[in-house]
């Protein structure tokens, strides 16, 4: 055995004291644990200071020898039923199921951790089987984890997409006796992904099969909530089978099962939408696909919504004549948390610019009324910006229209200066006729939106305004405009370095760039003489 491996030796000498289960060998665990800790704290000062892939074993054993220790910990308090015994063991038991290695590990080493686990959660139900009825509760923590140790390693065996291993790891939680109902839904719902992965390289059988399984399964065992996700499943498998009517019945048998079911509602989205987007045509069923996935926004966490925001917000570009899209967004958003939209400000102030109606504008209002500041700022950068656009083509207006002028102006000026001068009184006059700037929908909208703000928020947007006013006064110190002026210089030298790579040392400056260091070193120092 190498070196680097010589702490495995430890380790297993601690798990033989373990398993061993007497009182001299419990009580020789620690001094194993304690050595190969020494061991891996050798082998982690040889490597690197900059922690890499050399590391990660390490990293591994790290946990394999706290669960050790915490397993002879467990073992310990049983044989002597201490007092604190069953309140240790539920600790430990919680931090295993919390603690858990990355999904990136290998198989190997989610089958070591797993597999040790399994020892210790057999020996629970096993040591509180053979007591009174009293502890037969206790007993089954040790079922429930051990069960749901077997379904987590076969949840991991499938992401690595070892299909095999995931099934073969399921059909073993029917050697533990009397396996809770939860255990059994989610064993079933892992099967069911693995079958649906599996088809992916096999064909539709695999599908079938899924399908045969969910079938055959007795729902009355099942609260509502379980059932309906496997009627979800139902439904996701027969749209690949290309049963259709079938896959809607399913979906709709899902939601109607567990109205705040997000799996269902998505799942449901997402086949309607495939069917949409193959004929944009068919706009109902787009409406029903924006419904599901605000349905599906509505009961999850701000992360796990964005898909669900961004397919909404991308399928407002197949909006009809008739708005019925924006019209389905306007009356499911209002159940939308608030703080969903949160991320997509930015694209909802695009779309308040691109489409009509008032549905983005209430959509914002309604962002606004619990998160002033994240909605005020971009809503009055977009307003500011869109004044300055409109003010440039009004100017471009007015500058296309005095053109003709000005040419009948050169015209009369070589028939004498009298002429001249009354053809510049004219276009003085004409100058002075230009009304207000008109404003836009858009800027409307944007000043609508604003003036709801100040109406709710009165103090809040007197302080935020308070703050730009604050912001306009900042200026670069002489040495911040030197730094910002030598970083800009740096990153076009890059630019050069990187179009002429495979040559650096032979390339040249461009003009360009030249003029520019050309007048950073003209203008470099006079800030400080000033300052």
């Amino acid at each position: 055995m190498s070196v680097s491996t010589a702490w495995l030796v430890n380790l297993y000498r601690g798990y033989l004291c373990i398993c061993a289960g007497g009182d001299q060998q419990l009580s020789g665990v620690e001094r194993h644990a304690e050595a190969a800790a020494a061991q891996c704290l050798r082998e982690w000062r040889r490597l690197p200071r900059l922690v890499s892939h050399a590391h990660l074993p390490l990293l591994r054993a790290a946990q394999q020898l706290m669960e050790l220790s915490e397993a002879a910990q467990i073992h310990t308090g049983l044989l002597h039923s201490r007092p604190t015994s069953l309140h240790d063991m539920k600790a430990i038991v919680k931090t295993w199921r919390n603690r858990l290695p990355v999904v990136a590990d290998p198989l190997s080493h989610w089958g070591a951790i797993f597999t040790w686990r399994q020892h210790h959660y057999q020996f629970i139900a096993s040591h509180y089987d053979s007591q009174t009825d009293h502890a037969s509760n206790h007993s089954m923590l040790g079922v429930h984890a051990s069960a749901q140790a077997i379904i987590h390693f076969a949840k991991i065996a499938r992401k690595h997409n070892l299909s095999g291993v995931c099934l073969d790891s399921l059909h073993r939680i029917y050697t533990i006796p009397s396996v809770p109902i939860v255990d059994c839904f989610q064993k079933i719902r892992q099967q069911v992904k693995c079958h649906i992965q599996m088809s992916w390289t096999e064909g539709k059988d695999e599908l079938q099969e899924g399908l045969d399984m969910i079938e055959s399964t007795n729902f009355k065992y099942f609260t509502k909530e379980m059932t309906a996700e496997f009627y979800a499943f139902k439904g996701l498998l027969l749209a690949q089978l290309g049963r259709s009517e079938d896959a809607n019945k399913a979906f709709a048998a899902a939601v109607q099962l567990h109205d705040t079911l997000v799996k269902a509602w998505a799942l449901w989205g997402d086949y309607l939408e495939q069917i949409f987007i193959r004929d944009p045509r068919q706009t109902q069923i787009g409406v029903s696909a924006m419904t599901c996935f605000l349905h599906a926004c509505r009961h999850q966490n701000e992360s796990k919504s964005r898909k669900y925001c961004a397919k909404v917000l991308w399928m407002l570009s197949f909006d009809d004549e008739k708005n019925s899209l924006s019209e389905a967004l306007d009356k499911y958003s209002v159940g939308v948390p608030a703080v969903q939209w949160l991320p997509w400000i930015p694209q909802l102030l695009a779309c308040l610019v691109q489409y009509d109606g008032n549905v983005i504008l209430n959509l914002l209002s309604h962002v606004g009324r619990l998160y002033p500041q994240a909605v005020y700022f971009p809503i009055r950068t977009l307003y500011l910006t869109l004044k300055i656009e409109q003010r440039e083509r009004h100017k471009s207006a007015e500058s296309l229209a005095h053109q003709p002028a000005a040419a009948a102006t050169a015209g009369a000026a070589k028939a004498g200066e009298g002429a001249s001068t009354s053809t510049g009184g004219g276009a003085g006059g004409g100058a002075g006729e230009a009304g207000p700037i008109k404003a836009t929908l858009p800027m409307w909208r944007c000043s609508k939106i604003m003036q709801l703000q100040r109406e709710i928020h009165p103090t809040v947007l007197s302080s935020l305004e308070g703050i730009v006013d604050q912001m306009v006064w900042f200026r670069e110190n002489w040495y911040e405009e030197v730094l910002r002026q030598l970083r800009a210089g740096l990153a076009k030298c890059y630019v050069v370095a990187y179009h002429h790579r495979s040559a650096v040392a032979v390339a040249t400056v461009t003009p360009h760039t030249l003029n520019f260091i050309k007048k950073v070193v003209s203008t470099f120092g006079i800030g400080i003489g000033i300052s």
